[in-house]
């Protein structure tokens, strides 16, 4: 039968790390992944867009109006590039202006924004906690004026800071227009404190040129009265040189025409000056005009709810694909055959999926080892424990492995389930097949198919008259051989010993395949023990459940000890696809009919009374 199987080539890396470096991005690896953590990444990306709807719904809606001004500059230099800083620097001057405190005062109490909820503030700032608590026990120096601030002043404080929060000044581009925005959760309000804003800043304007007009009006009137005082003087001098009849000295008389000249001149320029300043009281201009006023938003600023959930998607599935791959690295179990391949320095020679399980027995029991051949049968089950027979059937001829070990990572590896079920296909198949167990730890094969005081395998170990005995006695396609009695000597150091009435490989001859339960290293050693004397082992691990680590280890202990490590089954992997499950009968191949079923329970029972 197994000189018609074609031969299975499986790929042993030399180097799996390096391999695993150079080996190139595989997309449907990539795609795997995001699949399997679909349901992690779904949840993070909710989170952040719930989070997010959360805020866009109980947020109250921010307004934005602005209002521009024009500001007319009166700097006018030689150069360019002087022309240019001066203008920055008095436009910088005039938007520090527009956010003072006498402007955003005016604001205030023109549109009784002290009263106003949205600017109101109940509550003390810290920092004038802080300085009332440090001012606890000190003694201030006497400055000639009141510290202390009444609660309506306080509280005017408190509401132009909250307005210049929420106002917003800048140049536009590099011109000299000004813009002047405010928000407020009420739209028309919005309109009213920007152009509110603009108008007191032209008033303030208006007044501080008015000011400096009077100043400059009252100094120049000063000037005018001292200037003309001397023109009189230099008059008066020319007029009395004249008239003493001196007329020789030609140089006097020039100097004091010149004098009388120079002051007339000056004199008529400080009364224009003062003349322009009056104009300038009477009907003062600001340097500012509008160019556009503010008008009520027709929709809101804040929160910019479409940007804001595209944003929180993006941001969550990213965020989520990063804790996916954190999760990946970060988690120390086995998940994949590449894994297996790469940290295990040993190949995958096959991925069993998850089946369901069985019903219990009237007599309690519910072995996992009889699920795939009991109720709840699953086809990819079957599908993938046939793979794995086809493969160990290329491992058989390739490395000459007649003789191979199970041995897993934990207890629940379900290294019994898979030894038992690649036993009950291959004797279906027409090999003859022995199934040996050797987990003192626990015997279920021993359990189930055993008797109390039957002959087993520690029987054999013993005595020659039991091994000779049990070879007479095959006559099955599936023999099961219990572990036997034992007490204080497990199989493993039996077998230690040297000292035994068989050897495995003396089955060899009898048996096609023979396989052998071993329990796994971290409750034994007896796996230790026996893997040297077999031609090869099989290390079984759990999907989600078997440690990266565990693995490793077990893989370098039977190494260790001489073992050929034959690779690593990935048990109860998730199906990646669902199939309809139907009744047993319906789920059989051709190939296994169920005549051949029927003389398979039929072989496996014969064996219990046999090994009984």
């Amino acid at each position: 039968m197994y000189n018609r199987m074609p031969p299975v080539a499986l790929a042993y890396p030399a180097a799996p790390a390096a391999a695993v470096r150079e080996k190139p991005l595989d997309l449907r690896q990539l795609f795997r992944f995001l699949v399997s953590n679909s349901p992690l990444i779904a949840i993070i990306t909710a989170l952040f867009v719930g989070a997010t709807l959360i805020y866009v719904t109980t947020t109250p809606p921010t307004f934005v109006s602005s209002a521009q001004l024009m500001f007319e500059s009166q700097t006018a230099t030689s150069a360019d590039a002087q022309r240019v800083l001066a203008e920055e620097a008095v436009v910088e001057g005039q938007m520090e202006i527009m956010k003072s405190g006498d402007v955003l005062q005016a604001v205030v109490r023109t549109l009784g924004l002290t009263a106003d909820p949205e600017f109101k503030s109940d509550h003390q700032p810290l920092t004038d906690i802080a300085r009332s608590i440090l001012s606890i026990g000190s003694v201030s120096e006497p400055t000639g004026r009141p510290t202390a601030r009444s609660p309506e002043e306080q509280l005017e404080n408190y509401t132009i800071a909250t307005l210049r929060s929420r106002l917003w000044i800048r140049r536009v581009g590099q011109s000299t227009v000004i813009e002047i925005s405010a928000s407020s959760s009420h739209p028309g309000k919005t309109a009213l404190i920007a152009n509110a804003v603009a108008e007191q800043y032209i008033s303030q304007n208006v007044r501080m040129k008015s000011q400096s007009a009077r100043l400059s009006s009252e100094w120049l009137s000063q000037r005018v009265a001292d200037i003309r005082e001397a023109v009189f003087a230099a008059d008066r001098a020319l007029l009395q040189f004249q008239a003493s009849g001196e007329t020789g000295s030609q140089f006097k008389l020039a100097e004091l025409k010149s004098v009388s000249a120079t002051y007339r001149r000056l004199y008529e320029t400080y009364l224009q000056s003062w003349s322009e300043a009056q104009q300038r009281i009477s009907y003062p201009v600001s340097d500012a005009i509008f160019v556009s006023r503010a008008t009520t938003p027709v929709a809101k600023s804040q929160p910019k709810s479409t940007l804001l959930l595209a944003f929180a998607l993006v941001l969550g599935l990213s965020f989520g694909v990063v804790v996916a791959i954190v999760r990946h690295f970060g988690n120390r179990l086995v998940t994949s055959a590449d894994r297996i391949a790469a940290e295990a320095d040993a190949p995958c020679v096959g991925e069993i999926s998850q089946a369901g399980r069985a019903k219990p027995k009237r007599s309690g029991r519910a072995p996992d080892l009889l699920r795939p051949d009991g109720y709840g049968a699953r086809e990819w089950f079957d599908r993938d424990l046939r793979d794995l027979k086809a493969t160990i059937g290329g491992l058989r001829r390739n490395r000459k492995a007649n003789l191979i070990g199970l041995v897993g990572t934990e207890t629940r590896a379900g290294v019994t389930t898979l030894a038992f079920n690649l036993a009950r296909l291959a004797s279906a198949s027409g090999s003859t097949t022995l199934l040996i167990d050797a987990s003192a730890t626990n015997p279920t094969l021993s359990e189930v198919f055993g008797k109390m005081g039957a002959t087993g395998l520690m029987e054999m170990l013993n005595s020659p008259r039991a091994y000779a005995d049990f070879i007479a006695r095959i006559e099955r396609p599936l023999m099961i051989l219990p572990i036997g009695a034992f007490r204080d000597v497990t199989p493993g150091e039996r077998i230690g010993s040297e000292r035994i009435a068989f050897n495995f490989a003396d089955l060899k001859e009898r048996f096609d395949l023979i396989l052998v339960d071993l329990p796994p290293l971290s409750e034994s050693a007896d796996a230790k023990a026996i893997a040297p004397h077999l031609d090869g082992s099989i290390v079984v691990c759990r999907y989600g459940k078997s440690s990266v680590d565990s693995l490793i280890e077990t893989v370098n202990a039977l190494r260790e000890v001489g073992a050929d490590v034959l690779g690593v089954i990935l048990n109860a992997r998730p199906q990646r696809k669902k199939m309809k499950e139907k009744p047993y009968h319906e789920s059989r191949t051709t190939a296994q009919s169920p005549r051949t079923e029927g003389s398979l329970e039929t072989n496996v029972a014969g064996s219990r009374v046999r090994n009984g």
